[in-house]
């Protein structure tokens, strides 16, 4: 409170230094006075007053704004000007310690989200600068793909941790690219060359059948051989194309006229159907194209009617409904064993046919999530219904 008066006391002086040069000017009093200063011309210095001596004194004034009683600080002088007298009369309001402090906090409120908006917006444009590199190197891994044989390169930097995350990343993706090839190459000289042995076995047995003299025991063996055979051959051209559909080797995306594909297939499979007495009903809308590969396309359709064929009833039925928003293939069997979710799983299938690779739904699965369509499996009053739905 001390160290307020002395400011105040120190502002009404400072305030009647200024008035008194407005004096000498020749400035008139009237001029000069106001509410809080109060200025005379005296004729004569009476005994109480004390030139050039400042009387300092609390006092009660009215507040110009709150229009209420509030403390104020008084001053009383008389100074001689041009000759003349003056006494001055002025007052001051006294600024109290709730006051100061409120007034201090205010300020320094305002200044704290001043420099702290100030500091996030320089924070952002930095951190955006410097991590321009970074941003860079991260589109670069985006736009990365295994099949193409161009080396990633990234743009010069000066900051060593980004020097050496470029390093760290160039030697990873052409790790990435070498195994893939080694891999690819494996997988297809394997499902190649797999085929050369299954022929010739298959060869030997046919041979063996021909042979005279063979025993009726031993018939079913050389029989459930070339099953086994057979089998294996269709594994492994099965996984040969899920892992080439899965390394996204059918890239060529073009316009295919889903409806002449899905007629097509019905004439093919029309007569697989008639020779197990199944029947075919096909309502198929015209003029429905899809963003596909048209091979892709004809083996989701091909294994859906398979599926149909295989999981179907004595004497029932396939149903086959196309139009814009999906392809629907129904028909009726017994429930499967496992959830109809599981089913598009490698390997899954319901054991009601022996002769299921169980991976038939898988390569539908695949080609459905590379082609962003989504299929469901719905099994309901004695229906297995197998949903495609084309993206909006």
């Amino acid at each position: 409170m001390k160290r307020v008066a002395i400011e105040t006391d120190y502002s009404l002086a400072q305030n009647m230094d200024l008035l008194k040069e407005s004096i000498k000017e020749g400035k008139p009093l009237d001029a000069l006075q106001n509410q809080k200063t109060h200025i005379v011309k005296v004729q004569s210095i009476q005994p109480r007053d004390t030139l050039y001596k400042y009387a300092f004194s609390d006092t009660m004034a009215m507040h110009p704004y709150f229009k209420r009683l509030e403390p104020h600080r008084k001053m009383v002088i008389t100074q001689r000007i041009n000759g003349e007298y003056y006494r001055f009369n002025m007052i001051d309001i006294f600024l109290e310690t709730d006051d100061v402090s409120g007034g201090v906090v205010n300020v320094m409120t305002r200044l704290f989200f001043g420099l702290g908006l100030i500091l996030l917006v320089c924070s952002f444009l930095i951190s955006s600068w410097l991590f321009q590199p970074f941003q860079k190197t991260l589109q670069k891994i985006k736009t990365f793909n295994l099949k193409n044989d161009e080396e990633v390169s990234f743009e010069v930097t000066t900051t060593k941790e980004f020097k050496q995350l470029n390093g760290f990343i160039i030697q990873m993706t052409d790790k990435a690219r070498r195994d893939y090839i080694s891999l690819k190459e494996f997988s297809e000289n394997a499902a190649h060359e797999m085929q050369t042995p299954i022929a010739v076995a298959q060869g030997k047995l046919e041979l063996l059948l021909e042979t005279p003299n063979l025993q009726e025991e031993q018939l079913p063996l050389i029989q459930s051989a070339q099953i086994a055979l057979s089998k294996l051959s269709r594994m492994g051209q099965s996984l040969s194309l899920l892992t080439k559909i899965e390394n996204n080797e059918f890239t060529a995306r073009e316009t295919t006229d889903f409806s002449k594909l899905v007629n097509q297939s019905v004439l093919t499979f029309k007569d697989i159907a008639e020779l197990k007495n199944l029947t075919l009903e096909s309502n198929i809308e015209e003029n429905i194209t899809l963003p596909i590969n048209a091979a892709i396309a004809d083996i989701l359709v091909s294994n859906l009617l398979k599926n149909a064929i295989r999981y179907n009833l004595p004497d029932g039925w396939i149903k086959i409904n196309l139009d814009k928003k999906q392809l629907i293939v129904e028909n009726p069997g017994h429930p499967p064993k496992v959830p109809t979710n599981q089913l598009f799983e490698r390997f899954r299938k319901s054991n009601q046919s022996g002769q299921s690779l169980g991976l038939g739904l898988a390569i539908v699965k695949k080609i459905c999530d590379v082609n962003h369509l989504k299929v469901d499996y719905v099994f309901e009053a004695d229906i297995h219904r197998l949903i495609v739905k084309f993206p909006v």
